[in-house]
């Protein structure tokens, strides 16, 4: 059996879930069993599994399994109750006890506490949740608990964790996280009692868990979503993403690295020479087989311009609004600006609109599960971001024929994005944002001087090798070699 090993889903979730849900895609084309596999509590999942089209018996969720028995990790829930929040709040207006009763049958109770925060210098005093019960709904009994403690260098973790009733009638207790994981890969590779491959798509935790249990029957790959160093200014001493050095400090307990492009291939065999076999090119992001582009469209007038992104601080959207603002009132373009997404950096983005005085072209629409069908209606695509691992967003819109244009970053763009060919480049400065837009301004420029037609005929050329039948076999041949 093929895993997915992640910490959770949410309505809305970012490439690294996105590449996932395109894995389980070309699998299943392939023919290959897989399932989505996430170790944290949520209080919420079948709703974004719901969103997402994961079918019931196509997740295991690590909690879940605690509370519902043997037959979750097989089956999925089998029965299905009403989803409800119960609170007792004090007489200061204060959360004191959360009752939520889940979709899939757990009954969740958090007790909650006052407490300073110990990462910044505040009086206000934060509210948390500071010890977790579990029970299953359905019988009634108490599965679960644990407390959670907020590290002064970690942050949130869990510890002290007990669990009752489970198999053979046993009471375990774990006093941190990184065994309780490691005791459910353990429950795991009992129960699908074959060759188990577990790709890990996020957290050090499972990292930890996982490399000492790699054997003959238990296979691990590693993939990695985003550039995997900081920076190279000393070519001796790379620099390692936070999130990657694990991995790349224990590169021999690894069966295989995945990553998006050649180009991000070729830049970690400067770190790693003689890793050849080991360090795989997999597209985490593709496009049906045998795509149809209308290679007679022209732009309209107004020509109309999409992002799609999470509203994150490191996806630049408000640099994307200043250069369309930009070409509108210097170069007197008309046009459209849609941007899809949510997060945290919306505030900023609308407050960018208004100062443009842009509101009544540019709008920013909101989440959207069905961007492909959003794309054709578009005339190209723009992107802010200084770093994506891959962009699936850009596949996705030279998919739609959308040439692109973003900023000269590595690797996604590099290798997706031929300058003058299928979209165009821009300069950036991380340490001027006005140099920034005004390059992704001039970019725009060249956009709307160059031969729109053959823009898309080109992206024709790019997109062969991302067709879904390539990437499910590149997927099939890693699978049969392990």
């Amino acid at each position: 059996m093929i895993f997915f090993v992640n910490g959770t889903i949410g309505m809305g979730n970012s490439g690294v879930e996105h590449a996932e849900f395109y894995r389980g895609k070309v699998l299943t084309q392939a023919g290959l069993p897989f399932r989505y596999l996430f170790y944290r509590l949520n209080r919420d999942l079948q709703a974004p599994m719901k969103r997402w089209g994961l079918a019931n018996d196509q997740v295991i969720n690590m909690w879940e399994y605690f509370v519902l028995g043997e037959d979750y990790l097989k089956h999925g829930v089998q029965t299905f109750y009403p989803q409800d929040t119960k609170l007792v709040i004090d007489s200061t207006n204060t959360h004191r006890k959360r009752d939520t009763y889940t979709t899939s049958g757990l009954h969740v109770v958090d007790h909650m506490v006052k407490h300073p925060d110990k990462h910044k210098k505040t009086n206000i005093l934060l509210v948390g949740s500071n010890h977790v019960e579990l029970f299953n709904m359905n019988t009634g009994l108490k599965m679960a608990d644990f407390q959670f403690y907020d590290d002064q260098h970690r942050k949130v973790i869990i510890r002290n964790i007990h669990l009752y009733h489970q198999a053979g009638g046993e009471h375990l207790f774990f006093s941190n996280g990184m065994q309780l994981i490691r005791y459910f890969f353990e429950r795991l590779n009992l129960a699908y009692n074959e060759k188990n491959i577990y790709m890990i798509d996020r957290g050090i935790d499972p990292e930890v868990a996982l490399f000492n249990m790699h054997s003959t029957t238990t296979k691990v790959i590693d993939v990695i979503h985003a550039d995997q160093l900081n920076n190279r200014k000393d070519p001796r001493y790379p620099l390692f993403n936070n999130y990657n050095e694990y991995l790349l400090t224990h590169m021999d307990q690894v069966d295989k690295v995945i990553v998006a492009t050649e180009r991000q291939r070729q830049d970690m065999l400067i770190d790693f020479p003689g890793h050849d076999d080991q360090i795989v090119t997999i597209p985490v992001g593709g496009v049906r087989d045998n795509p149809t582009i209308d290679l007679n469209k022209r732009p309209g007038d107004p020509i109309k311009f999409v992002t799609a992104s999470r509203l994150a601080v490191e996806k630049h959207v408000d640099f994307i609004v200043k250069a369309v603002v930009k070409l509108h009132d210097e170069d007197g373009v008309n046009l459209t600006l849609d941007i899809f997404g949510a997060g945290e950096e919306q505030k900023r983005i609308k407050q960018a609109i208004e100062d443009g005085h842009a509101s009544d072209y540019i709008t920013l629409k909101g989440q959207s599960a069905n961007l492909d069908q959003e794309y054709p209606k578009y005339d190209a695509y723009l992107s802010g971001s200084y770093s994506e691992g891959f962009g699936l967003t850009y596949i996705e819109a030279l998919n739609a024929g959308l040439p692109i244009v973003t900023f000269n970053a590595r690797f996604g763009a590099q290798e997706l994005v031929t300058d003058g060919q299928n979209g165009f480049l821009a300069d950036f400065n991380r340490e001027d944002a006005d140099y920034s837009v005004d390059q992704l301004y001039q970019a725009l420029q060249r956009l709307m001087a160059a031969d729109y037609g053959q823009l898309r005929a080109n992206t024709v050329k790019l997109v062969q090798r991302y067709q879904d039948h390539v990437i499910a076999e590149d997927w099939r041949k890693l699978v049969d070699a392990l």
